[in-house]
């Protein structure tokens, strides 16, 4: 799987290439997002491989067309405070202070993760050769284990989790987040076969 690994990780960079360039003229700064790491872990034990506790806030949506399975953007409640403070320079945020999100907050938040996963989808469904089509998406502000049982009802123990750590970067900031890509089992070996027939043409 290394090679293919390979290949959705470049899937992942490309996406943040376009996801920088969207948050940047959005913002009116520049906003570097990256995407270091991608892995897959069975869903019956990503709770315990994940090292996520307490609130999360997550933008998901579910795959309508094209693929089979969900799309979740997560980012750490403490991450997210950070983030909406590195997008509006408010050192003092009320946000922070107050530990709920602004409708403001919600909204920044909300416009990034559109970006986040409209990239990633764009570029996955170049790679497959095929249309994705993503629900209307949903923002959830819940402790982690409840995200995590919400999310796998309807998906059997054998269904994969596609991780893909996101980092924002602007200047001295620095906020990871998790990106997840929860396939049923034939839309795992759909991207392996894609990965494969990339492979052979090289």
């Amino acid at each position: 799987m290394k090679d293919e690994m390979d290949i959705l990780k470049e899937v992942g960079t490309t996406a943040a290439a376009h996801g920088s360039i969207a948050l940047s003229e959005i913002l009116g700064r520049k906003i570097i997002l990256k995407l270091p790491s991608v892995s897959i872990l069975p869903q019956k034990t990503a709770h315990d491989d994940i090292p996520i506790q307490g609130m999360v806030l997550t933008m998901q949506v579910q795959i309508l067309s094209g693929l089979q399975g969900k799309i979740v953007f997560m980012l750490e409640e403490q991450s997210a405070f950070k983030l909406i403070d590195m997008c509006y320079k408010t050192k003092n945020s009320d946000d922070k202070k107050t530990g709920l999100f602004t409708e403001m907050g919600m909204s920044v938040i909300k416009e990034i993760g559109n970006i986040i996963i409209s990239s990633y989808i764009n570029s996955l469904s170049f790679f497959i050769k095929k249309p994705i089509i993503p629900s209307f998406p949903i923002l959830i502000n819940a402790p982690f284990k409840e995200v995590i049982s919400n999310l796998m009802p309807g998906y059997k123990d054998e269904n994969y989790i596609l991780v893909v750590e996101a980092v924002f970067e602007e200047e001295e900031n620095k906020i990871k987040g998790n990106f997840w890509l929860i396939l049923t089992p034939g839309a795992a070996e759909e991207i392996k076969k894609a990965c494969k027939d990339m492979l052979k043409n090289i």
